[in-house]
């Protein structure tokens, strides 16, 4: 609770020093916000999709998209180091490209992924939630008025009363991490657990293996997180690079073996037919109707806190672009206290795209997202590798396997006529944030001129 406290403040003055940091974190402080922003709604919402997509290779897209992780978390690493500020992302690519239109676009982006990225949670919430309490016949009208119900619920108490949601939030990832971790124990210990079905004969294509890595990336992208409080990190050194890595193996072994238990209890014919679901059907093989129910509540408490505290977090977004030029002053506009012009536009966004879109087209469009501006994390480490003292080639190599994932994963969607029309969509996300910054730029340019 106290570090949520922390990251809050961190972002609710947007106009304190950045450099005025209390050196007061550990390296479990900061290790607590990684891994609790790595491990999330993300694992429950794409762990189907992924199976279905890489069979009995899943764990080794996990690896991949583990491995695209550690390459960038070095980037993150040694900017955090050089630049600590609670500006983050933010800050990284405006200090290696300048303020303007690219870095305007870039961090529009990064916005935009957000919104994605929450329409995945509110989907995956109502899936877990209308699939274990409420009529089947019924589903898809529940499914809706929980996907909306969720956001609005969530859009509000992050409004009025954040307080409240900032002291359950402990209570929510240390419950979300311990009903993983007795799905693990006891689906290892189980008897009848198989591991045939991750051997190399049920495993797919190696592009299309990459491809689904790419597509689960979201499940590993809240280390950045850890950048928004660099500057109250003491010994940056030493404990940033500990909680940076840190994090980012300790999700992979955890993933790996929620993978194996998740594919040796359920056959990949059952993990298709459940598969927004795949934990809670999993969980039931060797728990009965009580895991299904344990699993779908850690389901619900895991992607309504990532909701939570990504709403938070992304509303506040606008707000620093203001604060850089790069977006209106009317996100700049206190309501007791808050800045409720950027959560409402967030909200309003998830809502529109988590109803009109499938599972699978959230997920690709939002790892697509946070997979291009971590390339340019990347570039922009190399660009300023001097001054963070960091290894070229290494940024370089983050920067090029950022690059040929996501072209594997764009020709695998386009190979799939049943996923094709998902390239509209991700097209339409990388378009808008240029055009916006572009209109954006020219009213700038036309009320200076003006006035």
């Amino acid at each position: 609770m106290a570090l949520l406290s922390r990251l809050r403040d961190r972002l609710e003055n947007p106009k304190e020093d950045i450099s005025a940091g209390s050196n007061s974190l550990g390296f479990m402080d900061a290790f607590s916000i990684g891994i609790g922003g790595i491990v999330g709604g993300g694992i429950f919402a794409t762990i189907g999709l992924a199976i279905v997509e890489s069979r009995g290779a899943t764990y080794l897209s996990f690896l991949i998209g583990g491995v695209v992780a550690l390459l960038t978390a070095y980037s993150y690493l040694r900017l955090s180091v050089t630049y600590p500020s609670k500006g983050g992302t933010i800050t990284f690519i405006n200090r290696a490209f300048g303020t303007g239109l690219f870095t305007g676009s870039l961090n529009t982006l990064l916005v935009m992924s957000y919104v994605v990225l929450l329409a995945v949670y509110a989907y995956a919430f109502a899936t877990y939630t209308a699939a274990t309490f409420l009529p089947k016949a019924e589903y898809e009208f529940w499914h809706t008025v929980l996907t909306c119900g969720i956001m609005i619920v969530l859009a509000i108490l992050n409004f009025i009363g954040p307080s409240i949601a900032e002291r359950s939030e402990g209570f929510f990832n240390v419950s979300k991490l311990l009903i993983l971790l007795v799905f693990v124990v006891l689906g290892l210990f189980a008897g009848d657990l198989s591991l045939e079905r991750l051997s190399p004969a049920d495993w797919v294509s190696a592009p299309q293996i990459v491809a689904t890595g790419m597509l689960v990336f979201i499940s590993y992208e809240g280390f950045e997180l850890i950048a928004n409080v660099s500057d109250q990190v003491r010994d940056k050194e030493k404990n940033l690079s500990y909680a940076y890595f840190g994090s980012v193996i300790t999700a992979i072994i955890l993933y790996m073996f929620i993978i194996v238990v998740a594919i040796g209890h359920l056959s990949f014919e059952a993990i298709t037919e459940s598969r927004d679901y795949a934990l809670s059907a999993a969980a039931q093989v060797f728990m009965g109707k009580t895991g299904f129910i344990l699993l779908a509540v850690g389901a619900m408490l895991a992607t309504a806190s990532a909701i939570n505290a990504g709403l938070f977090g992304a509303s506040k977004l606008p707000l620093m672009l203001a604060k850089q030029g790069e977006a209106p002053e009317r996100y700049e506009k206190k309501i007791w206290g808050r800045y409720p012009v950027g959560l409402g536009m967030i909200a309003v966004l998830v809502l529109l795209i988590a109803n009109f879109l499938e599972l699978h087209a959230l997920a690709a469009a939002a790892s697509t997202g946070f997979i291009v501006v971590f390339l340019m994390v990347n570039v922009a480490n190399a660009k300023l590798a001097k001054e963070t003292k960091s290894k070229r080639w290494i940024c370089i190599l983050g920067a090029l396997v950022c690059f040929a994932a996501l072209i594997i994963l764009l020709i695998q969607i386009a190979r799939d006529p049943a996923q094709r029309y998902e390239l509209w969509f991700i097209g339409a996300l990388m378009v808008f944030p240029f055009l916006y910054q572009s209109v954006f730029n020219a009213y700038k340019y036309l009320y200076k001129t003006k006035s």
